[in-house]
Protein backbone atom coordinates (compact mmCIF):
# COMPACT_ATOMS: atom_id res chain seq x y z
CA UNK A 1 0.00 0.00 0.00
CA UNK A 2 0.80 3.30 -0.93
CA UNK A 3 2.23 5.99 1.61
CA UNK A 4 1.32 9.84 1.11
CA UNK A 5 2.73 12.15 2.86
CA UNK A 6 0.37 15.12 2.95
CA UNK A 7 0.55 18.95 4.37
CA UNK A 8 -3.21 20.29 4.99
CA UNK A 9 -4.48 22.74 2.87
CA UNK A 10 -1.46 22.94 0.53
CA UNK A 11 -1.09 21.97 -2.94
CA UNK A 12 -0.62 18.21 -1.42
CA UNK A 13 -4.48 18.14 -1.81
CA UNK A 14 -4.76 17.75 -5.16
CA UNK A 15 -2.66 14.40 -4.93
CA UNK A 16 -5.23 13.49 -1.96
CA UNK A 17 -8.26 14.38 -4.37
CA UNK A 18 -6.61 11.93 -7.01
CA UNK A 19 -6.23 9.19 -4.58
CA UNK A 20 -9.66 9.44 -3.94
CA UNK A 21 -11.31 9.96 -7.33
CA UNK A 22 -8.90 6.52 -8.65
CA UNK A 23 -10.14 4.60 -5.31
CA UNK A 24 -6.43 4.26 -4.43
CA UNK A 25 -5.49 2.69 -1.20
CA UNK A 26 -3.16 4.28 0.78
CA UNK A 27 -2.01 5.54 4.11
CA UNK A 28 -2.68 9.38 4.59
CA UNK A 29 0.41 10.42 6.85
CA UNK A 30 0.20 13.79 8.18
CA UNK A 31 3.56 15.98 7.88
CA UNK A 32 5.26 18.09 10.39
CA UNK A 33 7.48 20.57 8.54
CA UNK A 34 8.67 21.23 11.86
CA UNK A 35 9.63 18.02 12.78
CA UNK A 36 10.09 15.85 9.47
CA UNK A 37 10.67 12.21 9.74
CA UNK A 38 13.14 9.90 8.08
CA UNK A 39 10.30 8.05 6.51
CA UNK A 40 9.12 11.72 5.10
CA UNK A 41 12.49 12.27 4.03
CA UNK A 42 13.16 9.26 2.21
CA UNK A 43 10.01 10.03 0.00
CA UNK A 44 11.20 13.04 -0.75
CA UNK A 45 14.72 14.33 0.80
CA UNK A 46 14.24 18.18 -0.05
CA UNK A 47 11.26 17.74 2.61
CA UNK A 48 8.18 18.67 0.53
CA UNK A 49 4.80 17.48 -0.44
CA UNK A 50 3.31 15.85 -1.89
CA UNK A 51 5.62 12.86 -1.31
CA UNK A 52 4.30 9.31 -1.88
CA UNK A 53 6.52 5.64 -0.77
CA UNK A 54 5.35 2.98 -2.93
CA UNK A 55 7.63 -0.09 -1.74
CA UNK A 56 9.87 0.21 -4.90
CA UNK A 57 10.51 4.05 -5.07
CA UNK A 58 9.61 7.24 -3.67
CA UNK A 59 8.04 9.64 -5.51
CA UNK A 60 7.80 13.44 -5.37
CA UNK A 61 6.43 16.52 -7.69
CA UNK A 62 2.54 16.86 -7.57
CA UNK A 63 2.21 16.73 -11.29
CA UNK A 64 4.32 13.43 -12.41
CA UNK A 65 2.62 11.83 -8.97
CA UNK A 66 -0.79 12.56 -10.07
CA UNK A 67 0.25 11.49 -13.86
CA UNK A 68 1.15 8.61 -12.17
CA UNK A 69 -1.80 7.82 -9.88
CA UNK A 70 -3.90 8.17 -13.69
CA UNK A 71 -1.98 6.23 -15.31
CA UNK A 72 -2.42 3.26 -12.29
CA UNK A 73 -6.00 3.38 -12.64
CA UNK A 74 -7.24 4.62 -16.09
CA UNK A 75 -10.58 3.50 -15.31
CA UNK A 76 -10.98 6.43 -13.10
CA UNK A 77 -10.88 9.34 -15.79
CA UNK A 78 -8.64 11.60 -14.28
CA UNK A 79 -6.87 12.70 -17.63
CA UNK A 80 -8.10 11.66 -21.02
CA UNK A 81 -6.35 9.44 -23.49
CA UNK A 82 -2.86 11.53 -23.66
CA UNK A 83 -3.17 11.37 -28.16
CA UNK A 84 -6.22 13.41 -28.04
CA UNK A 85 -7.06 16.77 -28.62
CA UNK A 86 -8.40 16.97 -25.20
CA UNK A 87 -5.57 15.24 -23.69
CA UNK A 88 -3.08 17.40 -25.29
CA UNK A 89 -5.21 20.31 -23.63
CA UNK A 90 -4.87 18.75 -20.08
CA UNK A 91 -1.65 18.20 -20.60
CA UNK A 92 -0.71 21.76 -21.40
CA UNK A 93 -3.06 23.18 -18.30
CA UNK A 94 -1.48 20.89 -15.86
CA UNK A 95 1.94 21.79 -16.84
CA UNK A 96 0.97 25.32 -17.12
CA UNK A 97 -0.38 25.34 -13.56
CA UNK A 98 2.69 23.34 -11.82
CA UNK A 99 5.43 24.82 -13.92
CA UNK A 100 3.62 28.61 -14.04
CA UNK A 101 1.45 29.27 -11.25
CA UNK A 102 2.55 27.28 -8.63
CA UNK A 103 6.28 28.88 -8.50
CA UNK A 104 4.40 32.28 -8.20
CA UNK A 105 2.44 31.11 -4.84
CA UNK A 106 5.76 30.59 -3.86
CA UNK A 107 7.33 33.77 -4.44
CA UNK A 108 4.19 35.27 -2.39
CA UNK A 109 4.41 33.05 0.35
CA UNK A 110 8.44 33.21 0.78
CA UNK A 111 9.40 36.53 -0.85
CA UNK A 112 12.37 36.25 1.68
CA UNK A 113 13.59 33.47 -0.55
CA UNK A 114 14.29 35.25 -3.43
CA UNK A 115 15.12 39.34 -2.50
CA UNK A 116 16.45 40.62 1.09
CA UNK A 117 14.35 43.08 3.00
CA UNK A 118 14.63 46.04 0.52
CA UNK A 119 13.28 44.46 -2.34
CA UNK A 120 10.57 42.42 -0.79
CA UNK A 121 7.91 44.37 -1.62
CA UNK A 122 8.86 44.90 -5.48
CA UNK A 123 8.83 40.70 -5.12
CA UNK A 124 5.80 40.31 -3.64
CA UNK A 125 4.02 43.10 -6.06
CA UNK A 126 5.33 40.98 -9.04
CA UNK A 127 3.66 37.95 -7.88
CA UNK A 128 0.50 39.36 -7.29
CA UNK A 129 0.23 40.68 -10.83
CA UNK A 130 1.65 37.26 -12.45
CA UNK A 131 -1.11 35.32 -10.17
CA UNK A 132 -4.07 38.00 -11.40
CA UNK A 133 -2.69 37.83 -15.42
CA UNK A 134 -2.22 33.35 -15.19
CA UNK A 135 -5.68 33.56 -13.49
CA UNK A 136 -7.12 35.16 -16.10
CA UNK A 137 -5.94 32.86 -18.37
CA UNK A 138 -7.60 30.15 -16.48
CA UNK A 139 -10.64 32.26 -16.04
CA UNK A 140 -11.32 32.95 -19.96
CA UNK A 141 -10.69 29.10 -20.47
CA UNK A 142 -13.67 27.91 -17.73
CA UNK A 143 -15.86 30.36 -18.76
CA UNK A 144 -15.98 27.91 -22.27
CA UNK A 145 -16.22 25.12 -20.89
CA UNK A 146 -17.25 23.28 -17.39
CA UNK A 147 -13.57 22.07 -16.34
CA UNK A 148 -10.06 23.59 -17.77
CA UNK A 149 -9.49 21.00 -20.46
CA UNK A 150 -13.05 20.75 -21.78
CA UNK A 151 -16.18 18.78 -20.60
CA UNK A 152 -14.49 16.43 -17.90
CA UNK A 153 -12.42 16.57 -15.34
CA UNK A 154 -8.67 16.06 -14.89
CA UNK A 155 -6.13 16.26 -13.28
CA UNK A 156 -5.37 20.26 -13.80
CA UNK A 157 -8.53 20.92 -12.23
CA UNK A 158 -7.72 19.24 -9.15
CA UNK A 159 -4.59 21.62 -8.55
CA UNK A 160 -6.55 24.77 -9.88
CA UNK A 161 -9.54 24.15 -7.14
CA UNK A 162 -6.68 23.42 -4.39
CA UNK A 163 -4.79 26.45 -4.68
CA UNK A 164 -7.31 29.11 -5.20
CA UNK A 165 -8.37 28.35 -1.78
CA UNK A 166 -4.63 30.75 -1.04
CA UNK A 167 -6.15 33.93 -2.57
CA UNK A 168 -6.81 35.02 0.62
CA UNK A 169 -3.09 35.88 0.52
CA UNK A 170 -3.37 38.39 -2.38
CA UNK A 171 -5.11 41.78 -1.77
CA UNK A 172 -7.72 41.50 -4.22
CA UNK A 173 -9.43 38.06 -4.19
CA UNK A 174 -9.01 36.19 -7.17
CA UNK A 175 -12.97 35.07 -7.12
CA UNK A 176 -14.04 38.34 -6.82
CA UNK A 177 -12.72 39.81 -9.88
CA UNK A 178 -12.59 35.98 -12.01
CA UNK A 179 -16.33 34.83 -10.85
CA UNK A 180 -16.00 31.71 -13.26
CA UNK A 181 -13.03 30.81 -11.16
CA UNK A 182 -15.18 30.15 -8.21
CA UNK A 183 -17.85 28.27 -10.07
CA UNK A 184 -14.79 26.19 -11.64
CA UNK A 185 -14.03 25.73 -7.85
CA UNK A 186 -17.47 24.55 -6.75
CA UNK A 187 -17.75 22.26 -9.50
CA UNK A 188 -14.71 20.49 -9.23
CA UNK A 189 -15.06 20.11 -5.27
CA UNK A 190 -18.73 18.87 -5.88
CA UNK A 191 -17.25 16.04 -8.20
CA UNK A 192 -17.29 12.48 -6.67
CA UNK A 193 -13.83 11.51 -4.63
CA UNK A 194 -13.11 15.55 -4.73
CA UNK A 195 -15.70 16.50 -2.09
CA UNK A 196 -14.53 13.48 0.07
CA UNK A 197 -10.64 14.55 -0.14
CA UNK A 198 -11.65 17.94 0.48
CA UNK A 199 -13.31 17.12 3.81
CA UNK A 200 -10.95 18.97 6.66
CA UNK A 201 -8.98 21.17 4.57
CA UNK A 202 -9.54 24.94 3.80
CA UNK A 203 -12.38 25.12 5.82
CA UNK A 204 -14.35 22.27 4.53
CA UNK A 205 -15.84 20.14 6.99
Amino acid sequence: MLDFFHLNSSCSTAVKAALAVADEPHNLIPVDLGAKTEAFLKANPQGKVPAILTGDAALFEGGAINLWISARNPDAGLMPPLNSTEGAEALKWLFFAYATIHPVWVRLFFPDRFADSSAKESVLAKARDDLFQHYAMINAQVEKTPFIAGEALSLADLYLAATIHWEQALEGKLTEKFPALMQHRDRVIAQPGVKEAFSGEFGYA
